[in-house]
């Protein structure tokens, strides 16, 4: 076969003809009309198959090697004019040399340092496998310009599709930048509470997403929603859920009639039910499980509802665990069903931790899910930690148990500490 590569090497031609010839090969340039002019000596190969008078000279035209190769000399021609760097091989035929034993051949065109050049080369026989598949080709038809333009359309669809990949992969980049921008950056630094999280997308950009927003001197809401589904829908859902839940919207501060600069703080139950009238099915074909708390840190008092996300759980700092089990279904039902309110208490070194389902489904290689048996487990083992070091402990957990398997759905961990301080 023809190696390309060594074409490119600092030689001249001359020494490059002579390692063509040297290694068994026909070397020809053309000279128009599908003739061409021997460049060297004619490998004994040849005359065997072929005699010696079909050389005129030093001159051969296809025609006269093989009526099967007549049709590769415009394709060879337009190769040339084109300047392309891959060599362009004819396919395999067979002739019959003069002991009457099978030989196959394969014509190869080729830009030689910038001319044009074909070589004629004696293939082995390990080639009777390609052989027979050519010959169903020919049976049905098929001719070298339609191989060729075949080819060279594939070869464009194919530099086509890179450039459209790179262009999607950039994209895809800038939209996961837009949706680490509504991720907290750094936790809101507020009296006796201490805030953390974990995120690992399962793509470049998610359906998970979360936050902490300060809604006054002694009020944060808390939040983490996950759409349905993934990829780009999911995340674009996912960011207009987020830009809905910003102060200036409207969602979480009512502003107040009586004065302008005056703001009170909107129920989670609200929020809620205002987001299930603004995101119908119907309307986005995708629902989203959500749940939004506020947290008033002087008094320690979380208000919450839950819209069908898993179940937050509270970790007392005795380790007993409970959960935040108040609110209603998903959102996309479109008012149809109110969502419930609760409250509680929480206590100096109590923590809340919020999760995605993707902690609780996530499988490792034997399709084991983690479960939710394993995640109450480390959270009872390491109970005591402070919220960070307790959020690394369950990340190391999942890591562990995953093993080499891929995440299948995004990881979320936002928890909350009372400190007391």
């Amino acid at each position: 076969m023809v190696d390309n590569a060594f074409c490119h090497r600092d030689m001249n031609e001359p020494v490059l003809s002579d390692v063509f010839e040297a290694l068994g090969f026909m070397v020809m340039e053309p000279l128009g009309s599908s003739r061409y002019r021997l460049i060297g000596k004619a490998p004994d190969w040849f005359s065997g198959i072929f005699g010696a008078k079909s050389l005129e000279g030093n001159e051969i035209g296809l025609e006269n090697i093989s009526p099967f190769t007549e049709h590769f000399g415009p394709v060879a021609e337009q190769f040339w004019s084109e300047g392309d760097a891959e060599p362009l091989k004819s396919g395999a035929w067979v002739e019959i040399d003069e002991k009457g034993d099978e030989v196959n051949l394969e014509l190869v065109a080729m830009n030689l340092k910038g001319k044009p050049v074909m070589l004629l080369q004696l293939l082995g026989r390990d080639h009777a496998e390609k052989r027979e598949l050519l010959q169903r080709f020919r049976e049905k038809g098929l001719d070298y310009e339609i191989l060729f333009k075949t080819q060279r359309a594939l070869r464009i669809a194919h530099d086509l599709l890179l450039v459209k990949q790179r262009k999607l992969k950039e994209d895809l980049a800038a939209a996961a930048e837009i949706q680490r921008r509504f991720l907290p950056r750094d936790m809101p630094h507020t009296r006796n509470v201490r805030l953390a999280f974990k995120f690992r997308p399962c793509s470049s950009i998610a359906g998970d997403m979360f936050n902490v927003v300060e809604l006054d001197e002694d009020n944060i809401a808390i939040y983490i929603l996950d759409v349905s589904g993934h990829g780009a829908p999911a995340a674009m859902m996912a960011v207009s859920v987020c830009q809905m839940l910003q102060l200036h919207s409207g969602l979480i501060l009512r502003p107040q009639p009586h004065d302008p600069n005056a703001r009170s703080i909107v129920s989670p139950n609200e929020v809620l039910d205002n987001l299930d009238l603004e995101f119908p099915i119907e309307r986005f074909d995708k629902y989203f499980t959500m749940f939004y708390a506020v947290l008033n840190c002087n008094e320690h008092l979380l208000t919450y509802s839950n819209a069908g996300h898993p179940l937050p759980i509270i970790v007392h700092r005795d380790g007993a665990l409970g959960v935040l089990d108040k609110g209603g279904t998903i959102i996309g039902l479109g008012g149809l069903i109110p969502f419930e309110q609760g409250q509680a208490h929480l206590e100096a070194g109590d923590k809340i931790l919020l999760y995605s389902d993707g902690v609780t489904e996530l499988e490792n290689g034997n399709g084991e899910a983690y479960g939710m048996e394993r995640l109450q487990q480390a959270l009872v083992e390491h109970h005591s930690q402070p919220v960070d070091q307790l959020l690394d402990s369950i990340q190391n957990h999942l890591t562990n148990f995953l093993g080499n398997a891929k995440p299948q759905d995004d990881i979320s961990l936002l928890g909350l500490e009372i400190t007391g301080d």
